[in-house]
């Protein structure tokens, strides 16, 4: 089995790239989807969450209130560090269980923190989906209903797309182009 790990900037179109990944029979193992699964009520993390960051974090229903918990550690390095500690060891036991089970003969690991976590798994080939900083605000305020502000906290907190060029095997541009994103998915699952 290929596996390729795919990564990039928040709002720069990974999902839309691993959507056309999977419609090429790829199978993708989202790392953004399985952290929303731990930290869910009765997620594997969610009671070290709860006891680090405090029940103010909780929306009225009991359930972590995601923006809130955003707003906290999207603006303190060392509160991220302690959530990504927090939530990294059963994002990986999920994704090792997924992987595990795979069957397809691409697996992709969508995995917006590849080059900047301890990741435990080793790609074929790492691609970094890279957006005109502009594209991925507007993207970004429009999917998450957020101000511009708590966006650019957000972009500012990873890495540049320099730093994503020199990391990554391969970068593809994301201007929103869906026969380039569908060609470039098709590219990566032939080969």
């Amino acid at each position: 089995m290929k596996i390729i790990g795919i990564t990039g900037g928040t709002g720069a179109g990974k999902s839309t790239l691993c959507v056309e990944l999977e419609r090429c029979g790829a199978a993708i193992i989202d790392s953004d989807r399985i952290s929303r699964q731990v930290t869910q009520k009765n997620g594997a993390a969610f009671d070290e969450i709860v006891a680090a960051f405090g029940s103010g974090i909780l929306a009225a229903d009991g359930v972590i209130d995601r923006k809130a918990l955003a707003q906290i550690v999207f603006n303190d390095d060392s509160k991220l560090e302690l959530l990504n500690k927090i939530t990294h060891k059963h994002i990986f036991a999920e994704m090792q269980r997924q992987l595990d089970n795979c069957k397809a003969k691409v697996a992709v690991l969508d995995v917006p923190l590849l080059f900047q976590s301890d990741f435990p798994f080793k790609c074929d080939l790492t691609v970094a989906v890279l957006a005109d900083p502009k594209i991925r605000l507007k993207r970004i305020m429009q999917r998450d209903a957020i101000t511009m502000d708590l966006a650019t906290a957000r972009m500012n907190n990873q890495m540049t797309d320099e730093q994503y060029k020199a990391a990554a095997d391969v970068c593809f541009v994301n201007d929103g182009d869906y026969v380039k994103i569908k060609e470039f998915a098709n590219k990566l699952c032939e080969n």
